[in-house]
Order: C-alpha cells, then structure tokens, then sequence
C-alpha cells in the first residue's frame, strides 16, 4: 500500500511523515511512549488522496475556447462576406 497515512498528536504538534498505516500508527505509539508516556495514543489520522485525473477542468476550458472562436468565426464571417450586386443578364440578339 502507498504511504498514504499521517497520523497527528492528540497532546502536541508532533505528526508523522506520510507512511503506510501500519508504520504510521507504529510510529505515533513510539513517539506517545517516548515523549508522552502514560497518555494513550489519541489525535487523529490524516489520509492523502492522489489527484484522480484532473483533466476535467481542462476539457470544459478547451471546449469553452472552441465554442468561443467557432462563436466569432461565424460572426466575422458573416459581417466581412463582400456584398455581390446580382447579376445583370444580357441578352445578346
């Protein structure tokens, strides 16, 4: 398992580095032995979730860009068209 747990001092400031559960709750009885003996363990346990993915902010941004220029695409597009006068047919007899 990942080092994913620290575990906090119910009496001071004291935490543990970011270790496995078992390590960590090793770690905080050494330290409640040696610095707060008679005291049971107590404070609490932090967990560290890895970011998941993280490109879902990223695609609504690039989607809201996309749409954007397509939006002032179309509005150049249609305020530079150059105006054609219709076309005069002659006859020729």
């Amino acid at each position: 398992m990942a080092d994913n747990y620290r575990y906090w001092c119910g009496e001071c400031g004291y935490h543990t580095p970011w270790l496995t559960e078992s390590q960590g709750a090793d770690a905080q009885m050494t330290h409640y032995i040696q610095r707060h003996p008679g005291i049971p363990p107590g404070g609490r346990v932090e967990f560290r979730q890895r970011p998941t993915g993280g490109g879902g902010c990223l695609g609504v941004v690039a989607a809201l860009f996309l749409i954007l220029l397509l939006a002032s695409t179309c509005q150049h597009g249609s305020q530079s068209a150059p105006q054609i006068p219709p076309a005069v047919h002659l006859e020729t007899r």
